[in-house]
């Protein structure tokens, strides 16, 4: 089966296949991370940059010898991929990847995380992808 570009075109594809924002906070309040909030993290940001959510988040307690990655991560798969999340409390630093081949504000993204984690400090790039 061949895809003619205007079939593409029709449904939103704009010559990439959407973008990954990948974000490091650092200088974080982790102090309350729990499921819950993180949980609440993915609401609130799927619901600002207009992602639908597919399902609960997936989540995953590390409980491992390696004290800085102890602390709970989760993953959001939405309409057009995936939101990823990994706190770590002892380095007070959170590490996201938000992917979707629906291009989002990215601004409204990269503002809301800061001031949802607290952070003091951020580094962050956008890449198109495909």
């Amino acid at each position: 089966m061949t895809t003619n570009i205007s079939d593409l075109i029709e449904f939103g594809y704009q010559g990439h296949y959407g973008l990954e924002m990948i974000i490091d906070l650092a200088g974080c309040d982790l102090s309350d991370l729990s499921e819950e909030k993180l949980g609440k993290f993915f609401v609130e940001l799927c619901d600002l940059i207009k992602m639908k959510r597919h399902g609960d988040p997936i989540f995953w307690i590390d409980h491992s010898d390696i004290p800085h990655l102890r602390g709970v991560s989760g993953i959001q798969f939405i309409e057009t991929s995936n939101v990823v999340c990994h706190p770590l409390p002892m380095l007070k630093t959170v590490y996201l990847n938000i992917f979707s081949c629906k291009e989002f504000d990215t601004t409204a993204a990269l503002e809301f995380c800061k001031a949802f984690w607290g952070a003091e400090s951020e580094v962050h790039t956008v890449i198109p992808r495909g």
